[in-house]
């Protein structure tokens, strides 16, 4: 098969295209669309704060497409699915708790473990999942790493109506979905970005209002900055580095403040698949800027930093 392959130690000029076996598993699919996110953009790097592995590597963490061939009796040929993508035993202590993204021996595929850019795609039955009929695979794809990401970050900050929130960042691929996600929870949603079209999905353009919950996704350019900006009891969720990973905070204004910081990362299978009927109850879409052939890997990521929405990567 073709596949995005990224030769150690990373970076684009160590990026092509060639040809590697068929993989096998309980399930093989046929990937239709893998979403380029920040792991992606990084993993291919070779500046992710994960040990990627192996080397020769496929990236690729979001993924949907078609069942090809199956070894379980919930899946068949022909079923559109989407992926969890960690990797996980099943048996440690969080797994069992049902945080299978905390696995103490798993890990992220095409971070960790070889990923989805390419034609096919395999795993364990037990990491995928069945995109609804009434959801478009375009919409489908963007759930594994943008919205589960945005989704649990909201979980972990607790996040109730009425809530102000400011979502930094708001035009990407998690932005989005923490935008759409904390209206549908009921809060009142500020954005910070130069994107205007925000106000499409009811969100209003930050003005240096005070906040109760921050969404910083991009990490250290961001941090500092916004954080005198959280009420008493406000809390600043963080699940990304795109922009660095270190920052300096003022302790004395955290805590006499009782001001709190979240670390959030990824989520759980099952709310995966509660994403997956919320945006089929509430037929959530989001912008997608443009689609690339696999073929065009190379100019996607390289129009990464000026996207206007989505990239959707095509098999």
């Amino acid at each position: 098969m073709k596949a995005v392959i990224v030769e150690e130690p990373g970076g684009f000029e160590n990026l092509h295209i060639g040809d590697t076996p068929n993989p096998k598993g309980e399930i093989v699919i046929k990937v239709k669309h893998a979403g380029l996110n920040p792991i992606d953009v990084n993993t291919i790097k070779g500046k992710t704060n994960y040990k990627i592995s192996p080397f020769p590597h496929i990236p690729g963490a979001e993924i949907a497409g078609i069942v090809e061939e199956s070894k379980n009796d919930k899946f068949k040929p022909g079923d559109r699915v989407i992926v969890y993508p960690r990797f996980f035993d099943n048996s440690c202590t969080y797994c069992i708790s049902g945080k299978q993204h905390l696995c103490e021996f798993g890990g992220i595929y095409g971070a960790t473990s070889n990923g989805g850019f390419a034609e096919f795609f395999a795993a364990p039955a037990m990491n995928f999942l069945k995109i609804p009929d009434a959801v478009d695979f375009e919409d489908a794809v963007g759930l594994p790493v943008g919205g589960l990401t945005s989704y649990h970050a909201l979980l972990e900050a607790n996040l109730k109506a009425g809530e102000r929130v400011l979502v930094v960042g708001a035009s990407g691929n998690t932005g989005q979905y923490a935008v759409i996600l904390s209206k549908i929870f009921g809060a009142e949603v500020y954005f910070y970005s130069r994107k205007k079209w925000l106000t499409d999905y009811g969100a209003i353009e930050w003005k240096g209002e005070t906040v109760d919950l921050i969404i910083n996704s991009l990490g250290t350019e961001f941090f500092k900055n916004f954080l005198p900006y959280l009420n008493k009891e406000g809390r600043i969720v963080t699940f990304g580095t795109y922009t660095g990973k270190l920052t300096e905070i003022d302790l004395a204004y955290l805590y006499t403040g009782e001001r709190k910081i979240i670390g959030s990362t990824g989520g759980t299978l099952s709310e995966l698949q509660d994403l997956l009927r919320i945006v089929k109850n509430y037929r959530i879409k989001t912008k997608v800027w443009k689609h690339f052939k696999y073929t065009e890997i190379k100019e996607a990521l390289q129009q990464y930093d000026s996207k206007d929405g989505r990239i959707i990567i095509d098999f």
